[in-house]
């Protein structure tokens, strides 16, 4: 994938988006009050005022990327900032990306130029649009997406630039520039749901992510710039499940992915993910241009057999087969010939639904839950017992 040149800048990555929803209180206060209407376009940041103070990756010591991509999120994206500026890892950059907010957010972005190696605010024609425009700036070996309401654990940049080094020379597709290879870290999130937080480590991708929507929390991915360039940029037909689109699609692509249990950022639910209605019908739509071979009501069938979240299928029961095991099987019949379909319903759970006309829900295994539950106590152990630590100037 190539990506236009920018200053100061000779390599990639980069990535993220959402909406506000809590209130900061502090000394930036006073920059809540009647801001002043949007700006055309403002670009800033220490590649500009101070580029000698800007971090640098070295051997050994990855470079690692933070990018933000913002509308109207005055309320939070500075403590976005501080966990940013709080990395106990030394080689961070930061990299935002408005979309000419109108509450003030760009006053807050300006109040922390300081600390942002690049900031710019202009129009965009949506999320993704705002993603790939973004890809182009940032300069990490390691690129992750942050939204503007979430913020990272003081030891985030550390825990996946660490697992870099210990995955990126044992295998991946290399990138052609002699980097690191073609590899995503997949770190735990931290989920926070109204009052209640809870962990949720990374799910394995297979073959069968197409079909099942892999439960990956996207701001808890670190991808190296040749995995960036395998996955391609992210799809602008999606409003919500983009990630989905370009996880799966580095996946087919070649890219290495390695879990990892630790949590790195604080992820609040809620934004443009929670519309489960319209997340449904991008799943729908992503099937079919995944297997373009399928008509509309096949590719229905196969969401209603995989989707991981059934109660959310509710609305759309007038798409669903009387016999849904029946239908499945009788779908993968006619397309026996295409090799990806049949090895993406093998990994997404196929023997499971073969046979039985209602969807068969999914449990997880005693196992499973007491080794979340421990991570779950161990992590937060950690956190609550870790000293206050900020990151040097």
């Amino acid at each position: 994938m190539s990506v236009p040149a920018t200053p100061g800048a000779g390599r990639q990555p980069t990535i993220i988006f959402r909406m506000a929803k809590t209130t900061a209180t502090g000394p930036l206060d006073g920059l809540h009050d009647d801001p002043p209407p949007p700006r055309c376009r403002v670009e800033g940041g220490l590649r500009f005022s101070a580029p000698q103070r800007r971090r640098a990756g070295a051997p050994g010591r990855p470079l690692v990327s933070y990018v933000t991509v913002v509308r109207n999120a005055r309320d939070t994206i500075a403590r976005t900032f501080e966990s940013v500026r709080a990395q106990q890892w030394d080689a961070v950059e930061h990299i935002v990306v408005d979309g000419c907010s109108d509450d003030g957010t760009l006053a807050v972005i300006e109040a922390h130029a300081g600390q942002i190696d690049h900031y710019i605010s202009e129009p965009d024609a949506g999320l993704y649009d705002a993603l790939n425009k973004a890809l182009a700036l940032a300069t990490g070996d390691l690129v992750c997406v942050l939204n503007a309401d979430d913020w990272l654990t003081p030891d985030a940049a550390a825990v996946a630039a660490r697992a870099l080094m210990r995955s990126g020379a044992s295998g991946g597709r290399a990138d052609p520039a002699g980097g690191w290879p073609a590899l995503m870290v997949l770190t735990s999130a931290w989920l926070h749901d109204r009052r209640r937080r809870k962990l949720w480590p990374p799910a394995g991708m297979d073959a069968g992510a197409w079909l099942r929507c892999p439960k990956i929390c996207h701001n808890g991915v670190y991808a190296t710039r040749a995995a960036l360039a395998l996955a391609g940029p992210y799809d602008t037909r999606f409003r919500i499940i983009g990630d989905t689109a370009w996880l799966c699609a580095a996946f087919d692509a070649g890219v290495r992915f390695v879990a990892c249990a630790t949590p790195t950022v604080h992820y609040m639910s809620g934004g443009l993910s929670s519309d489960s209605r319209r997340h449904v019908e991008e799943c729908a739509r992503l099937v079919a241009q995944r297997f373009p071979s399928l008509d509309g009501s096949e590719a229905w069938t196969l969401v209603h057999a995989f989707y991981p979240w059934p109660d959310n299928l509710a609305p759309f029961a007038s798409s669903c087969p009387d016999d849904l095991g029946g239908a499945l099987q009788a779908l993968l019949a006619r397309h026996a010939a295409d090799e990806a379909l049949q090895a993406c319903a093998r990994a997404a759970g196929l023997a499971r639904q073969l046979g039985s006309a209602r969807r068969v829900r999914t449990h997880r295994s005693w196992s499973t839950q007491l080794q979340r539950g421990g991570w779950r106590a161990w992590f937060g152990l950690r956190e609550a017992l870790a000293p206050p630590r900020r990151r040097p100037g």
